[in-house]
């Protein structure tokens, strides 16, 4: 995915979406590593010094070569048999990443990015006693 305007309305969606969860004061930047072919990894950091910066990577061959330097911890070994679809969560302490396989249209619409939000949020509503 390497229409940047394109994702860039996804994190100013994504970033709304989200906000109502967060406490206020905490600052959510986000680093772009878009992909040439499909995809593209997205990693937030939530931090209170942190600003709502946006920094856009250069992009890299695949998803999968992107994986391979950007720390992780959702999948290791052999990443050039793994094939990425819809949207993969990572939870890090501070940090969430997006793994994007796909670049159809629902993906990165507002629409998509509420969904992502409220993959993140439920599981947490839950555990709450």
């Amino acid at each position: 995915m390497q229409d940047q305007n394109r994702i860039q309305n996804y994190i100013n969606n994504f970033r709304r979406h989200i906000a109502v969860y967060l406490k206020p004061g905490i600052g959510l930047a986000c680093k772009v590593y878009p992909a040439q072919g499909r995809g593209a990894v997205l990693e937030w950091t939530l931090n209170p010094s942190a600003g709502n910066d946006d920094h856009f990577d250069n992009p890299d061959t695949s998803v999968n070569a992107i994986l391979k330097k950007v720390p992780q911890r959702l999948v290791s070994g052999n990443l050039d048999g793994i094939t990425f679809s819809g949207t993969n969560i990572a939870l890090e302490s501070g940090r969430i990443v997006l793994i994007k396989g796909e670049d159809d249209e629902g993906s990165w619409s507002d629409e998509g990015a509420r969904l992502d939000v409220e993959r993140i949020v439920q599981p947490l509503r839950e555990r709450r006693p």
